[in-house]
């Protein structure tokens, strides 16, 4: 399993984040939405919605989990085996790329997530895997992020691997959807107010 790496990044960089998202097709920053109660995510057995943008013609929602093991290829050459959570891996991040037309969630496209700790300048990224769990398809990976603070996000999906109808020729350019999200004492206090 490809692991996310922890690098030094400044505040600047969730800027550049944003705008590189906004260049990619979502409309705008998102809005914040406080939440009533905290909630722990990395004990959390469903996904936490952390926001859902519009972007490149489809939906993009982001949530965090509990993180776990997964089930999938490993090693090389690459056999099934049980990928097992590492004492660091707090949650499982889910993207879920949609297509608003058929309510479908879209499958073969490589998803990256990238998120910067805002308080603190360090930086995650990684390579979503494609899965298959409780809530059906999705990406995702286990990550500990990068501690509480305030975190700019940013997920990509690329242009899905299937072939198209010629009447229904869309998705041709990556999209990427940014995220607003809040740990306090390991707990999301704030989150992306979900775009229809």
């Amino acid at each position: 399993m490809r692991k996310p790496v922890l690098l030094a990044a400044t505040v600047i960089g969730a800027s550049v984040l944003f705008a590189a998202a906004i260049a990619a097709g979502q409309s705008s920053e998102p809005k914040v939405k406080v939440l009533a109660t905290p909630v722990d995510a990395s004990k959390a057995e469903h996904g936490v919605l952390v926001g859902r943008a519009s972007a490149g013609g489809m939906l993009i929602q982001l949530e965090l989990e509990f993180g776990h093991g997964m089930w999938m290829l490993m090693g090389s050459p690459a056999k099934w085996m049980e990928h097992r959570q590492l004492p660091d891996e707090l949650y499982h991040v889910e993207v879920k790329p949609i297509d608003p037309k058929s309510k479908t969630r879209i499958p073969y496209a490589d998803v990256t997530f990238e998120a910067i700790n805002k308080d603190t300048g360090k930086k995650v990224k990684g390579s979503l895997h494609p899965m298959w769990g409780g809530s059906g398809l999705h990406y995702a990976f286990n990550s500990g992020l990068a501690g509480d603070g305030t975190y700019a996000a940013t997920v990509t999906v690329g242009v899905p691997t299937f072939a198209r109808d010629l009447d229904d020729i869309r998705w041709m350019e990556p999209a990427t959807g940014i995220f607003h999200f809040k740990l306090a004492g390991g707990k999301l206090t704030e989150v992306s107010e979900p775009e229809d």
